[in-house]
């Protein structure tokens, strides 16, 4: 996708990311019944972390990645090319 040039102008590393991070990251899922499990996934390997900058980058990102369920995924969107489900 061309359009990822005009917005990951930042920066993007690898990194290990530790529980309490991932906790407070994620704290508006707190008291979903996946919550813990979602936090050990997290913390099992190393996490892709991007700066993007630009006006509305949250909006087009969001736009680039897709809906959570790939099954409602938009063609061209990340989810919706490449993934198949929303488990591990």
């Amino acid at each position: 996708m061309l359009c990822w040039l005009l917005y990951l102008d930042l920066g993007l590393k690898l990194i290990s990311v530790d529980r309490t991070f991932a906790g407070k990251h994620y704290m508006d899922l707190s008291a979903k019944p996946f919550f813990n499990g979602f936090v050990e996934y997290i913390i099992s390997g190393p996490v892709v972390v991007m700066v993007w900058a630009s006006k509305g980058v949250v909006t087009t990102g969001r736009k680039i990645i897709g809906a959570t369920n790939p099954l409602e995924c938009a063609a061209g969107t990340i989810r919706g090319d490449y993934a198949i489900d929303i488990g591990r």
